[in-house]
């Protein structure tokens, strides 16, 4: 028969556990809104606020994504930035399309909406034969919400004085355990020279090359793909990256480099390991302003 001592360990073990549970299903579950400001002189406008949402993977926040919706009204924002990987390259029942098409057509009834390219988008047009016609129905219903994903493309918001890139990055430069460097010239060859007397936005979903877009010019990099390392170890950062490397360079947050400033979103869903831990899903939230000085 235990004894008082032994039935007091184990009750506490129990609470313990239960508590650690707790903890993890609260930080795995639900999102929180990340505020950025720069100032930036080349803007035409005073200001100008922008959502950004990456890495959603067919995640849903209520009924259709409500509570995603409700967040970013909420914000005011002028435009909507979707750094890649909306969707997710799996077969699987839990993920569908079709949560993250409802979301972003809703999204394109109030705001301009851009859309970059992740390896997911990039993975299901690879591969017809393992995701057959996922592709095509994608870019279609994009098509009828008025927008498409941004593949080596630039588009204007003149009166905002802002360009927004969205750069499509070869398999390649995602593998799994290992590096493959983009070259210095990449960016160029991709999408010439950026218009240095406007604001630039380059969505580039891996944010491993951020040095080498940083060659490029941009005033901002919006790049997701890490989720934030799944688990968050202070002061060390993200634990571990999609490519399996432990504690990412780049794992969340903004970074700079030269005249470039990255913006690193943790992301708003996950896959295959559903789990954060000091790692809160976030919509990021920025604004630029002129200086008023």
């Amino acid at each position: 028969m235990a004894s008082g001592q032994e039935i007091a360990i184990i009750a506490a073990i129990i609470v313990a556990i239960a508590l650690l549970v707790l903890f993890v299903y609260k930080e795995s579950t639900g999102f929180r809104i990340v505020h950025y400001s720069f100032v930036n002189n080349k803007l035409k406008t005073d200001s100008f606020r922008f959502a950004m949402i990456s890495d959603l993977h067919d995640c849903v926040y209520g009924e259709d994504n409500r509570e995603v919706l409700d967040a970013i009204e909420k914000e005011r924002v002028d435009a909507v930035f979707l750094a890649g990987d909306m969707v997710t390259s799996c077969m699987e029942p839990r993920y569908h399309d079709g949560n993250a098409i409802r979301l972003i057509g809703r999204l394109a009834e109030k705001y301009p909406v851009f859309y970059g390219i992740g390896n997911h988008e990039d993975k299901i047009r690879r591969n017809p034969e393992d995701f057959p016609g996922m592709y095509e129905h994608l870019t279609e219903e994009l098509s009828k919400a008025g927008l498409h994903m941004l593949c080596d493309e630039k588009v204007s918001m003149e009166d905002a004085g802002i360009d927004v890139y969205g750069l499509d990055m070869e398999h390649e430069y995602y593998r799994k355990l290992m590096t493959n460097r983009i070259p210095e010239d990449y960016l160029y060859k991709k999408l010439g020279s950026n218009d240095e007397s406007a604001v630039s936005v380059l969505i580039a979903h891996n944010p491993e090359h951020f040095d080498t877009y940083a060659l490029w010019k941009p005033d901002y990099v919006l790049s997701g793909h890490v989720h934030g390392g799944i688990v968050n170890i202070p002061p060390f950062g993200g634990f571990i990256s999609p490519q399996l490397k432990l504690f990412p360079k780049y794992d969340a947050g903004v970074f700079k480099k030269d005249s470039s400033t990255m913006i690193l979103s943790r992301g708003l869903g996950s896959h295959t390991i559903p789990i954060r831990i000091f790692n809160k899903a976030e919509i990021i939230v920025v604004d630029i302003t002129r200086d008023q000085g």
